[in-house]
């Protein structure tokens, strides 16, 4: 995972640095997330959630990837096995900037994500390890403040649908702060 992360900052800056244009900006976000699993109750849990992001600014509309690392989740299931699940995702979102004439401007925005779960599940005699990507989607609202001409920091809330299984769905609910870097 850590590996992940560094390569996905080193490409970011590299990508980031070469780009001529000054619409191109990088962030990062820390976040607090509720994952909730509707079937597996117990796999529920609160945690540090961090994303990177790289982005194209149209001025009030702006475009951008991430990479975000929503944790590992273990408990054990309805019929007593122990599950533990890793999940990690690589997003697209549209935000749309509401400029009201304040020092804080408003957002508004949409997130497209194909997340990965990691599953491991221990029935004691057996043990099942399988990948599977999901295709989730969510909403974003928050405000941000220039702090110069480059930085600007950031906060808000959002919704995630992480993916959809058989028997449950993952949903993540958190609050994020940031700080972005335009170039």
């Amino acid at each position: 995972m850590k590996k992940t992360t560094l390569a996905m900052m080193i490409g970011i800056l590299a990508v980031a640095t070469s780009a001529s244009a000054s619409n191109w900006y990088a962030q990062g976000d820390l976040g607090y997330a509720k994952d909730k699993f509707t079937s597996y109750s117990d796999l529920d849990e609160s945690k540090f959630e961090p994303r990177v992001s790289l982005g194209y600014d149209f001025s009030d509309f702006r475009l951008a990837v991430d990479y975000t690392h929503h944790g590992k989740f273990s408990g054990t299931t309805n019929n007593m096995n122990h599950t533990s699940a890793k999940i990690y995702g690589i997003g697209f979102s549209a935000l749309y900037d509401v400029d009201i004439n304040t020092e804080i401007k408003p957002y508004v925005g949409v997130r497209l994500a194909s997340n990965v779960f990691k599953i491991d599940n221990n029935s004691g005699a057996n043990f099942d390890s399988k990948t599977q990507t999901k295709f989730g989607y969510g909403a974003i609202v928050g405000g941000q403040y220039k702090l110069d001409a480059n930085w600007v920091v950031n906060g808000g809330i959002e919704y995630n649908r992480l993916g959809s299984f058989n028997d449950t769905k993952v949903n993540n609910y958190g609050a994020k702060v940031g700080l972005r870097y335009n170039f």
